[in-house]
Formats: structure tokens, sequence, C-alpha cells
């Protein structure tokens, strides 16, 4: 197995895997391996560090080992744990027994590259290492082989004579020295320039030591060796010390495998089955343990919500070493105390649904947070009633925003509600209700007004603690839940601020007027105001009457326009024309119709066709000619105010 190098692998260890806090597996499970970041269990499970998010995840491949960022199953597939993406089992890459670096080794013997075309680039292979920049390998027979080195390192008996091979690249394109173990403990140490001068393709291997169990390459080319008594040494530096055990580690005892190795420290199994890490300048062995929550953290962008807001949650769990995760909302184990209140969607919010307070707590092993949500409504019931003094409420319309259940029986008239975990029940004709198993005696009897069964308010303060803010101006109520509130009003609620916001123009109410220009269509027919509606901003629209029982709306505009307009004689009459002006019914037919003819009176010019744009007029012998003029240069002359000339364009 290779993991980082040491200098991060070293400092990950020794602040990383304290177990403190929310530590997150299972009690009597041991770390086996380890490798990137990586942590495997003896119960093949798997704790992956989550480079992109942070923080560790579990993965459950039923593995036996993990080397280079990949795992190996038990039935010998190849699992990918780092890289891009979700960790994936490789369905093609099967029967794998081994894998160093960028290739792995199958049971038939192919030795194959993790980024190739599945053909193998060895094959009849018992073991194998890479390097870096090449391959060391044994073949079945017993051959030993290295890039860089001739075609034959050296001839075994047999490959089991060797119990574990190493190599160490000081190029960029080959292998410079290969370290064998020996079943006898033997550790022979091959250089590709250490050759026999008359046989230039017979290597001399130098004997490290004769009662080795492993060896390994550190990242500077030294060879550290694990001896058959459990201690370990390392080969010096210098070229005179490079090939002798030269330094010795007091407190790297009791070791049974060496997992990986560095110039500052080494990951290494210890007899107890465990995994330590050791670091060399300290002298200190210290045993892994898996990482751990020590906090966690669970924040919203508001706490204070109106039903059908969506709110995005945020939480971050804090790992040993300073390490931090994020962790979508889909993955948390987050639970919502009244879940008819608010509601998990899969986008990352949580969705407000009813009227209430409600907590929201997140876990993480031992660790928990909470938070409490309010949830208001901005929608005002309006079916409230005042009963004697006294306020009721719909059943169906409180409840409901409540995020309660309500079902209706007709043959009993017992409306069952069921209010988060809480049953209520309430009779129509009963002032007894019914809470949870206990019968509570109410102040006055479920009811029904316009309709609409109400029952009484204060059952709501009694039974659920809830805030009730009476304005006996407007016949509302106020009803909360700590923070969270909504509003029923009674009917005479917007009959209240209706009438407050028509102020003087209630006046025009019952007033009778006759149209003129203001509705061409309805020329000179009565109309009576019979209502004034206001937009609440400030303007208002006027429904008019008419004696046939037809309404007219009108357009808004402020109150003072209305006052002007109903004042202004050509948009309206404050009396009957037809009887303030005696005339023919053909004359008042030719002006209905916007007619102007020979004959007629300034004043029936007016009627007919309005208040000209301007006047001009001449006197002279006795006779007055007065010329009107109208859009599109329409004009009407009176002779001593008749028409006596009418000119259209």
């Amino acid at each position: 197995m290779k993991g980082l190098k040491w200098m991060l692998a070293a400092a990950v260890s020794a602040t990383m895997f304290s177990q403190t806090g929310g530590t997150l597996h299972a009690a009597g499970t041991a770390i086996v391996d380890f490798d990137r970041g990586s942590y495997l269990l003896n119960d093949g499970t798997a704790w992956k560090q989550d480079v992109d998010n942070g923080g560790y995840t579990q993965l459950d491949f039923d593995l036996t080992e993990i080397e280079g960022g990949y795992g190996i199953t038990t039935s010998g597939t190849l699992v990918q744990l780092q890289g891009k993406g979700e960790p994936q089992v490789l369905k093609n890459k099967t029967g794998v027994v081994h894998i160093s670096g960028d290739y792995y080794l199958d049971k038939s013997g192919g030795l194959r590259s993790l980024g190739g075309n599945g053909n193998p680039v060895y094959t009849d292979i018992a073991k194998f290492a890479d390097s870096g920049n090449g391959l060391v390998v044994l073949t079945k027979s017993g051959i030993l082989k290295a890039g860089g080195f001739s075609e034959k390192i050296e001839q075994f008996s047999t490959s089991s004579e060797v119990t574990t091979l190493d190599g160490y690249s000081d190029s960029y394109s080959s292998v410079d020295d290969v370290a064998v173990v020996l079943q006898s403990g033997k550790v022979l140490l091959y250089n590709r320039f250490n050759f026999d001068r008359d046989n230039l393709t017979k290597y001399i291997p130098v004997t490290i030591t004769e009662n080795a169990a492993d060896a390994k390459f550190d990242d500077e080319g030294n060879l550290v060796v694990l001896m058959k008594d459990g201690t370990v040494g390392r080969t010096g530096s210098s070229v005179a010390d490079r090939y002798k055990l030269t330094e010795s580690f007091q407190n790297l005892k009791g070791i049974t495998k060496l997992i990986s190795v560095y110039s500052q420290g080494m990951y290494v199994k210890t007899q107890d089955g465990s995994v330590a890490s050791y670091d060399v300048q300290l002298d200190e062995l210290e045993k892994l343990t898996l990482p751990g929550v020590t906090d966690l953290s669970l924040k919203m962008d508001k706490t204070n919500l109106t039903v059908g807001d969506k709110v995005p949650v945020q939480i971050t769990e804090f790992w040993t070493g300073g390490s931090t995760r994020k962790v979508p909302l889909k993955d948390a184990d987050l639970t919502i105390e009244k879940p008819a209140l608010l509601q998990k969607l899969s986008d990352g919010t949580l969705k407000a649904l009813a009227v209430g307070v409600t907590k929201v707590t997140v876990k993480s092993g031992s660790l928990s947070k909470t938070l409490e949500v309010s949830i208001s409504s901005d929608d005002i019931i309006t079916t409230g009633a005042l009963i004697g003094g006294s306020m009721y409420l719909p059943v169906q319309a409180v409840f409901q925003q409540l995020g309660a259940s309500v079902q209706y029986n007709g043959g009993t008239q017992i409306f069952s509600i069921k209010l988060n975990s809480t049953p209520v029940q309430l009779q129509l004709g009963s002032d007894t209700a019914v809470v949870n198993g206990k019968k509570i005696k109410m102040s006055g009897k479920v009811q029904t007004v316009d309709g609409v069964t109400v029952f009484p308010a204060a059952l709501l303060k009694s039974a659920f603690g809830a805030g009730l803010a009476w304005n006996s101006s407007i016949q509302s109520m106020t009803i909360t839940f700590g923070k969270a509130e909504m509003q029923v009003q009674t009917k005479q609620t917007a009959l209240i601020y209706k009438k407050k916001a028509q102020g003087n123009l209630a006046n025009l109410i019952g007033k009778s007027y006759w149209i003129n220009f203001f509705d061409t269509d309805y020329r000179f027919q009565k109309v009576t105001v019979v209502d004034v509606l206001p937009d609440y901003n400030g303007n208002f629209a006027l429904a008019f009457k008419f004696p046939s029982g037809q309404i007219l709306n009108t357009y808004e505009t402020s109150g003072e326009a209305w006052i002007r307009i109903l004042a202004d004689k050509e948009e309206f009459f404050t009396a009957d024309p037809y009887k303030t002006y005696k005339w023919s019914s053909a004359v008042w037919a030719d002006i209905k119709e916007g007619y102007v003819s020979i004959g007629m009176t300034k004043q029936q010019v007016e009627l007919s066709w309005g208040i000209p744009d301007s006047k001009s007029a001449a006197v002279g012998s006795g006779i007055r000619v007065e010329t009107w003029q109208y859009d599109d240069f329409n004009y009407v002359t009176f002779t001593n105010g008749v028409v006596s000339f009418i000119y259209t364009s």
C-alpha cells in the first residue's frame, strides 16, 4: 500500500485521529489497513476521506485490501475509492489478488494496467511492485525482473521462496533498486549498476540481513526492514551505509507488517492487529483510530417563516483535526418535531406548510443540533364569528391552517381532528371538547354561523397554550404560538375596513345622477350610487345601479377626482334633463345620436356635441353671429342663438 507523502500523512495521524466527540463507527471494529486518508476495518467496511466536501463517508464494499485509491473485495472485484464521482465497483476488473500503483494482478497471473485496455502487460506473474517509474515482477517460475535491469535479475527455485519484493526509482523511467525478502528471512538488495563485470547479465545481490519478515523502500531510497522479532531498522543514506542497517527505532516494537514507509515515518501493523503511525523524529508510535465529528452546525437563512416559504439548510460537521464536511440535506440525519408544519424537499430546502412552532434536529453520531422554527400565515381567515361578545373560530379553516387533519362524521356530527400528535374531538351542539382523551369544558357550544361551523377561540388557549389577541375595533383575533401567528376575522371586519377607507365618499351612497358624457352608452339614464369600492391604495371605483337593477361598475380613480367628475355637468346631471329641458322627442332623439341640425339652440348643441374647443362672435345691425369650433375642424354657426350653418370635415 502507498499512502500520501509522510509530511502530510504524519500531520494527519498526529492531529486528526483522536477519538473524541461523535465518532461514527460501530463498537468492536478495528482498523486493519490505511491508504490515502482511507481506512479499512476488520468488518470489510472502509472510511473514505471526502476531498470535495470534507469529513469522511462510510463505504460498505466488503473489502480485504485498500491500495492506491482502490480496494479489493472478498470476491476479487476491484473498487475505485478515490477519483471523480462516487466510489464505484469496476465490474470488468475481477479476480484481483493484489494492487500496487497503477497496476493490479489477477489470480491467473495476469498483470494489468488500471488505465489500460484490459490486456495483460505481463503474464504468469506471482508477485509485483510498482515503484512509480517502473515495475518489479516475480514470475510463477521464480524469475525476478524490473524495468531498467536486463532481461533477468535473478532466478529463484520457486516463486514461493520470495515473500515480498519492492522497488525504488531515482530516475524517471526505470527501477534503480530492488529488494527481495526470502522465506528464510534473508533480504537481498539489487542495484541495476551492481553487476558482474565478467557477466553483464548477472547482478550481484547484497545481503542486508538474514532475519527479516518484510522490507520496503522509503521515499528517499533507504530500505526499511522489519525483523522477525518485531523490531524495525533502516539502511543509511550515504554510499557507504546504503547496504547496511545503520538505524534502529527504539519505540518501534511488536510490529508484524510494514504498510507504507517514508523518510519521516511509517504506517505499520502491530501484534494486536491494529494499524499505527510512527514518527521518526519523535520516536513515537501512535495507534490509528477512526476520525470522528467533534462539533456540528445547523443553520437556516431564517427561522421565522411564512406558510409557503422554502428555506435552504446548511449542515456542517467539524471533524477531528480541523476538517469540515458540508452535509447535503438529503444525506443528513434530520428530524422535524412536527412534520405537519415543515417538509424536507429534495432540493435541499425546508418548506413551511402550516402555522406553529417546531424543532428541527440534525444528528451525527452522538452529537446533535436543534433549531426552533416559527411559521406564520399571511392567509387571513375571514369566517370567524362574534357571538355574545366572544370570538368563535371556524373549525375546518383554523385547524387546517395549523396543519391538522380534520374529518367530519355527519351521523354523529363529530369533528375528528389530529393536531400534530394530539387527537381532538368537537361535536356540533356540544360545549365539551375532548383533547387527547381529556374532556375540556368550553365557554360556548360548537355551532353553525352562516353555513360555517365555529368553536370558542378560548379552547386554543386552554388546550394548546395559544396566545389570543382581540382587536374589537376591527373584530379581528390574532392567534400566536410563540413567534408564529395567524389571524381570524369576522365578516364584519371587511366592512369595517371598507367603511374606514371610504371616508366622506360614503356620503355618496344613495345619491342619484343622470349620465351625460361619462358613458355615452347610457346617456341621460338615471343611476344611483350603491357602493364605493376602495382598492386600499387611495383609489376608488363607484358602483351605480340603474332602475332596472343593472349595476354599472366604473374605473378606479382618487376620491377627489370622483367629487369633480360627479359635479361636472358634461359627465353627470344632478337632475333629470328630460324634466329640466322640455324639448320634443325628435330633438332628444337627435341629441342622443349626436346630431346637430339647423334651428337647434345653443343648449341643444351643447348637449349633442358637448362644450366647444373655442368660440367667436360678431354683432352688427342688431344681429349676433357666433361660431363654435370642435375637434377635427367641425363648426357650428348661430344667428341670434339659433343654428344657421353647420360645417363638418
